[in-house]
Parts: structure tokens; sequence; C-alpha cells
């Protein structure tokens, strides 16, 4: 065969084979074919890709890709109905403003069922993220729920005379509303009927602020700091003492500490700098420092313009130069003092109190003058040491006038409780200001050897309005006792106390949102990756727990820890054992957070009660108690049915 012919034979293998090359080049795999199909069915699915070295940068990189059509499909449904909550002169969102709104369509919580698949693993990642159109429309569906049932958490605070819960829970269902399609179409059944939420949220909000009044019981000079001066207030909701309400005070330049009041008695301490004519309250709704809580809501929480949502400022002394004292807001503020020691329960009369009386006089004076000396043969050593940490808890301030008519004491086995003493306690490095009912117990040779931040009204009113053969009222105050002494030992972060009432063997169950990329299988060769992104329950051993429990106490200037909506009840198994189910309300220097404790406790040994079963969640899993109705005071939280 000539050259000639050996060219042309060449050139036609090549010719020939170039296109069986083309074609083996171009074989597509399971994975990339799954993907086309997908990405040809562009009404059923979300897409996006990405790429790079790293397969968790690759997956972020294509989550962000699907993203942008989510974005533009929320948009398309939202932003021409959203008005001025985003922008306080009434136009429509700015970018920015509308930009947090789809953000909270992207958080963990929200991306839940991404599917994830592996097109190329060498040398760079691709990675495919898809979920189905639908899912879009479960996460409308379900914000939706959510607006529902933060509006009736919010009527039910309400009606408790809950203030701050109550415009808490308001405030933040009528931001969630408006990252709804048609927000201003949204009907829910609430409070007794079927309301257009977009408008009556905002009026619900002003009702509960119509209704709240500030009066001025007393107005005290500090005599450790003539630059000072204290103001207590009758706080009420409705012509009652308000159960809890958080306000702040104008300062001239910005505002006070957040100050919470509870069963109607708050203390103000103002600088003599502070405008006095007038001096203007604000009663807090937002609550800014807790918006991490929500991790959906967050985004939309920075951004909401929500300052002149209701009208929340109160004016104290419009008329006069300074602060005024009522003498009528004065004796109602001193009767309050005195309910927290009418529990409901038979106290010690004069006689069998008596030796009781001069103990506490001396304390309550000590507290008072900031003066401490000459008073530690009143406790034992425990009990001192205790006492010691709360006066150091922050800055105590004892309100009104501590007399034996204020205060009572109850038999409680061998013991007798002091019951109860309204305190302030406010804090240096902290915007916060609480106040507190303190207990003191003594033992039989009349030595304090605990003291105790007590519980709320609510909560007490709880367990003391047990009733039938085995409510005693010594077990009554034997749950309570413990109660107390638990959230006590959270404040005064007592870890000793708090790791000797938890069983060895004691189930600790923590509910946190969990974020996650894993390998999964799937379909074509089963490799891929995709996030597990939800609210998990985690349990922890004792050691791990109280482990967690130190390095918080240590980062934490303080800890405030308030238990409502208690639920008692005798197991019947093992003897004296009982089911606590509270809703537990917990603020930190720099975190707080709401959720529902559950606590399953041994008290057959009442001087060693043994805690088997600990569990918190950060809100009600229907999945617990399928067959409890929604609306059930149990339904969705942990019980002893679900071990």
């Amino acid at each position: 065969m000539t050259l000639k012919n050996n060219l042309i034979l060449i050139v036609f293998s090549l010719l020939f084979s170039l296109p069986m090359l083309a074609a083996k080049k171009k074989e597509i795999t399971p994975q990339q074919k799954m993907a086309n199909e997908i990405m040809e069915n562009t009404e059923k699915y979300i897409f996006g890709r990405g790429i790079s070295e790293d397969p968790e940068e690759a997956y972020n990189a294509a989550l962000h890709d699907m993203v942008r059509q989510i974005s533009l499909t929320v948009q398309g449904s939202t932003h021409s109905e959203m008005t001025g909550g985003f922008a306080s002169d009434g136009t429509d969102l700015s970018s920015e403003q509308f930009k947090s709104v789809l953000d909270s369509y992207t958080t963990p919580v929200s991306l839940e069922g991404v599917q994830v698949i592996t097109l190329q693993s060498e040398p760079e990642f691709e990675q495919f993220v898809y979920m189905p159109r639908a899912n879009i429309e479960k996460m409308i569906q379900r914000r939706r729920t959510n607006v529902a049932d933060l509006a009736r958490n919010g009527v039910g605070a309400r009606d408790k005379g809950k203030v701050d819960d109550a415009l808490r829970y308001l405030y933040r269902s009528y931001v969630l509303l408006q990252s709804l399609p048609a927000p201003s179409e949204v009907i829910e059944f609430v409070d007794g009927e079927y309301r257009k939420l977009d408008t009556w949220i905002p009026d619900a909000m002003g009702d509960i602020m119509s209704k709240i009044s500030f009066g001025i019981a007393s107005v005290n000079k500090d005599e450790d700091n003539p630059d000072m001066q204290s103001v207590e207030l009758n706080v009420k909701y409705n012509g009652q003492p308000a159960t809890t309400c958080t306000f702040k005070y104008g300062t001239g330049s910005g505002y006070s500490p957040l100050i919470t009041a509870r069963d109607g008695m708050a203390l103000m301490e103002l600088p003599s700098d502070v405008p006095m004519n007038p001096l203007k309250l604000y009663v807090e709704y937002q609550f800014k420092s807790e918006n991490h809580v929500n991790a959906e809501l967050r985004p939309i929480l920075e951004t909401f313009k929500g300052a002149g949502l209701v009208q929340n400022q109160y004016v104290l002394n419009d008329k006069s130069k300074g602060l005024k004292v009522d003498k009528k807001e004065s004796k109602e503020f001193q009767e309050q003092v005195a309910a927290g020691a009418k529990e409901g329960l038979r106290p010690l009369d004069r006689i069998e109190s008596g030796m009781y009386e001069e103990p506490m006089q001396r304390i309550i004076k000590a507290i008072s003058t900031n003066n401490y000396t000459g008073i530690d043969d009143l406790f034992t050593p425990d009990g001192k040491k205790v006492f010691d940490k709360l006066i150091r808890y922050g800055k105590v301030r004892i309100l009104g006038k501590a007399t034996r008519d204020t205060y009572a004491f109850y038999p409680f086995r061998d013991e007798v409780m002091c019951r109860s003493i309204p305190m302030s306690f406010s804090f240096n490095k902290s915007n916060r200001q609480f106040t507190e009912d303190v207990t003191f117990t003594f033992n039989k040779d009349g030595k304090i050897e605990s003291v105790g931040f007590g519980l709320g009204s609510i909560a007490r009113k709880d367990i003391f309005a047990k009733q039938g053969a085995a409510w005693t009222d010594d077990k009554k105050l034997v749950i309570v006792n413990f109660l107390e002494n638990y959230r006590t030992a959270f404040a005064l972060k007592e870890l000793d106390y708090i790791e000797s009432i938890f069983d060895d063997d004691a189930v600790i169950i923590v509910g946190h949102i969990t974020k996650k990329l894993e390998k999964v299988t799937g379909s074509g060769d089963g490799m891929g990756f995709a996030t597990r992104e939800q609210v998990t329950y985690a349990q922890k051993s004792k050691s791990e727990y109280m482990e967690q429990l130190r390095r918080c106490f240590n980062s934490q200037e303080y800890i405030n820890v308030r238990f409502t909506d208690t639920d008692v009840e005798r197991s019947g198994i093992g003897g004296e054992t009982y089911a606590i189910q509270l809703k537990q309300d917990y603020v930190s220097q720099t975190y707080g957070d709401q959720g529902y404790l559950f606590l399953f406790i041994d008290f057959n040994d009442i001087d060693k009660p043994l805690i088997h079963i600990r569990t918190w969640q950060p809100e009600r899993n229907p999945d617990l108690t399928p067959n409890l109705p929604p609306n059930h005071p149990r339904a969705g939280i942990f019980s002893p049915a679900t071990f």
C-alpha cells in the first residue's frame, strides 16, 4: 500500500473514531440523568448547583443557588402584599428588609427535606441540591400555624396578667405574619373568634397597653449614694397587680436597664441627672436581646421596624416638677407586699412564731442598711453560705416596709419557712433588673439553713390549689420548696446542690436545633450529601449535663429562671413520685429562652429528693402526645408515658 493510501486510511480512521470518543466522553451518569430530569421539571422542583474542592462548600454554593429560586417564588407571592411593617414611613420594603424575609425561609429549620446529589467528586466536588416546590407551601403553612399559636399564647398570657409574655408573643406573631403571602388576608380563630390578624394583633397589643398603669408608692434617697434615689412603683394591668411586666425609663440620653415588675411590684433606681419633668416609662414588647432564640424568626425581627407599632409610653409626673408619692398607691403597694405571705395554707400564729421574729427583723435591717456584721449567729454554715451568695447575686433592695404583717411563718416538717419578702436585684454589667420573693427556712434549732427565691404567684397557686386527701399542706410545701431550691440553685450557681438532686442514672434530655451535612443513600450509585436540620432531643449523661452547666455558670454574670403554668401530678408508681410540667423562662447575661421543663422526682426520702427524668424542649411536639387534642395543657410535652 502506498504512503498516500496509508494517510487516507489514517484520516478516515480518525474521522470515524472521533464521534465514538465524543460519545464516550459525553456518557451521562445516573446521577446526572436524575439531575437533568429534575431540572426539566421546574414546575415540581426547585434546585441549585455548586462546585468546590470542599464538599460542604460545594453544598453551600448549591444551596445559595437554590435559595435564589426560593426567593423568586416567595417574592412573587408576598412582596407586593407587604406594607409598612418593615418601613416606618409606610413605603414598600427596602431590599435589605425584604432580604430578611427571604433569609427566614432559608434557615436550617425552614430547609428541612433538601436532597443532595453528588455529580462529581474529582478533581472538584459538584453538588446538586433540590427540593419539591410543595415544600415551600408546607413552609408557609407551618409558619401560618406558628403565627396563630403565638397569638393564642399571647392571649393566654394576657388572661393571667403576664403582660410582658403577652406582648412578646403578640409582637412575634405580628412580625412572622408579615412574612406570609397576603398577610392582610390571614384569618385565624383566636380569643374566641375568627380574627383578621393583621389588624387584630396591633389592636390587642394596644388594648393591653391601655390597661397598664404605674403609680408612685414611695420615693427614697439612697443613703449610700446621695446622687441616686429609689422609686417603688405599683404596676397594674386591668386594675389588678400585673403578674409580670417589663419596662424601662428614659434617661435623657437613652434608656435604663430593663426592669421586670412581679406581682405588681417594681423598684426603679434613678440617678439625679435623669429628667424628672416629665419622667417617661416605656413598656417593653420587642425584647430585642432575645431575637436569637428563634432562628427562623431572627432575620425578620432584626430588621422589622416595630418601634411605632403600638403606643408604649407612660408619663409618671406630667403635672409636677418632681416625683410625688400617691398615698393610695403607697397603701396598695404595701398590701401587695403582704399578699405574698398569704399562701392559702395555715401559718403559725404570733405565739408559735415568736422565736423566729427577732432573727428575721435583724436580717431585714442588715439588708436594708447594707450592714451584715453581727448576724452570722442566725445561720447554719450552709445557710450563711447561701445567704452570702444571695446578697452578692445583684444589688439588693427590700421592697416596701417589711413588717410582721408582710411575711408569715409556715410549719414544714420539723422546720419553719418564712414566706415571703419581696426584693429587687440589679446587676452592674447587665441591662436587667428583677423582683423576687425571698424565703428563709429555719431548722429545728431556730437557725436559718437555707434561703431561696420563691415561685411566682401563678406557680404557687397552681400547686396550693390542689385538692384531695393526698394533697396535704405538708406535701404541697415539699414540692414548692423543691422547685424554689431548684431555681435558686441556678441563680446562685450552686452546682454541688444540682448534682446532688440528680440520680446517677437520670434521663436528661435537651431539645435543640441541629444542622449537619451527612452522607446519605440515594438514587444511582447511592452516594450524596444531605442536611439534617431539625429540633432534636439529645440525651446526656449526668456528668455531661453537669459539665455543660459548669461552663454556663462560669460565663454568665447572672441567671434568672422563672416557672409558670405549673402542672403537678402524683405518679402512682414508686411511692411518693411526682411528674411536674412547667413553662420555663430562662434569662442570663447573654442568652434567653422559653420552653417546657419536665421533671420526674422521687420524694420517698424527703431529705434527699432525686430527679430521675429531666427534659427541656423549646416548643410543644405533637408527636409526643398523638392522642391528646392540641389545646390540652399537656399536649406535646414530655410525660412519664413518654418513657
